[in-house]
């Protein structure tokens, strides 16, 4: 039997705007969700990585969903044939059912722990959990500063930009993909994700991953203020006009900005393919779109300087807010070996296996 194909995403980030969930967006066209409760080290991503495993092992798509704050770690998982989703359903991403029994079902791992092991560490749990939250809000902080030189950077660009030949080479693409196609009566769909992090580990990005297996490729190159945003927002927008649906994967840093547009009924992706997820077209189908074709270099040239030092300072704040995540990440393990150490992990494994049995 063929093995399925996974395909691996984020569904939240840590963003200049703090914590950014897309949740809403994981359990996509599916019948039946698993919620899952439980605290940290209780086995929720373990659970679904087994689920996972079973299921790819029987020829099924999946879609995994790693969590930004620990990207060894599963915050979700989508079978696609079978209609069904499991996620993670504690903080910092709460989600409660929306139709009980109907659709949604809560897994409570909470039910398999020792509450009287655990209330002899409630102290360190409680220091624990205070000291994660305190590295998170430090690393936002630098992250929402690092935005402001993004923007000072930005800016410098911006101020040398033709945007009229930007928004030539916008209406080139549209007219290349939709022709003289009318809108349609019906927008299409639309689902929003991220296929890039910032994690413990710095960034992580998935875009070559789920774009492996679409035919044409368009891989815009630039700089910061350069229009590579805008230019694939107008697409996704002409796209859903004319009833297609798009597949948004959102900038991990600044989630207003989009990096990626997937249009699949017409094998088409949109990818920004610079720093720091650098993709080159190495494949049959890809095209570049250069953004810095519509700017004045020598306007540029006359604040280099500037720019340079921009990029120093915007990078080293990405460092400090990539280290406090990192800090956090190892506090969040010793706050789960105290619910490890409380955990009945064959009861949990059993219920795993009536699950699996259940959903097949």
């Amino acid at each position: 039997m063929k093995e399925g194909q996974v395909i691996n995403l984020f569904p939240g980030g840590n963003t200049a705007q703090g914590f950014y969930s897309f949740y809403e967006y994981l359990p996509y066209n599916v019948d039946r969700i698993f919620i899952i409760k439980g605290g940290p080290g209780t086995g929720k991503s373990t659970f679904m990585k087994k689920i996972g495993e079973t299921m790819i092992e029987k020829g099924f798509n999946i879609e995994y969903h790693w969590c930004s704050s620990d990207n060894n770690s599963l915050d979700g998982l989508v079978i696609k044939e079978l209609k069904v989703a499991f996620l993670d359903g504690t903080a910092p991403h709460m989600v409660d059912p929306e139709y009980p029994g109907a659709v949604d079902e809560i897994i409570n791992l909470g039910r398999y722990w020792d509450r009287e092991l655990l209330k002899e560490y409630t102290k360190e749990i409680k220091d624990l959990n205070d000291q994660i939250w305190g590295l998170f809000q430090r690393a936002y902080d630098y992250l929402a500063t690092a935005k402001l030189v993004h923007d000072e950077w930005e800016d410098y660009y911006i101020k040398a930009m033709d945007f009229q030949k930007a928004n030539q080479k916008t209406t080139e693409v549209i007219d290349k993909l939709f022709n003289t196609q009318p809108i349609s009566e019906e927008a299409g769909q639309t689902r929003r994700l991220f296929a890039s992090a910032l994690t413990p580990q710095g960034p992580v990005d998935y875009l070559s991953s789920i774009t492996s297996n679409i035919r044409n490729r368009y891989i815009i190159k630039g700089r910061p203020g350069t229009g590579k945003a805008t230019l694939t927002q107008k697409v996704a927008e002409a796209a859903l006009e004319r009833g297609y649906d798009v597949q948004f994967f959102h900038c991990s840093f600044d989630p207003e900005s989009v990096d990626t547009i997937i249009i699949p009924k017409l094998d088409v992706a949109l990818i920004d393919g610079t720093a720091p997820h650098q993709i080159e077209p190495t494949r049959e189908g890809d095209q570049v779109i250069n953004m810095l074709d519509c700017v004045d270099q020598e306007k540029v040239d006359q604040f280099n300087d500037e720019i340079l030092n921009a990029k120093e300072r915007y990078n080293k704040l990405i460092s400090k807010a990539i280290t406090k995540i990192a800090n956090a990440k190892s506090l969040h393990d010793d706050l789960e070996e105290y619910y490890i150490e409380a955990m009945d992990f064959e009861a949990i494994d059993e219920r795993r296996k009536s699950i699996v049995a259940e959903i097949l």
